[in-house]
């Protein structure tokens, strides 16, 4: 449970810290890299929390 919270908790650093970026040198282009670096860090939460199965 820790893990979930600690994962979400980064991930939400990380959302603060990349939102900086497209406030504030609002290009398309830059845009796109911080939606897809969020999307894949968002994923890779995703696989390494929900995939964690507890026993054995």
């Amino acid at each position: 449970m820790i893990d979930r919270i600690m994962a979400l908790i980064g991930l939400l650093m990380l959302g603060a810290f990349l939102v900086v970026v497209p406030i504030f040198v609002p290009h398309l282009d830059l845009i796109a890299v911080i939606v897809g670096c969020a999307v894949l860090a968002t994923y890779d939460m995703w696989r390494h929390v929900v995939g964690k199965h507890s026993g054995g």
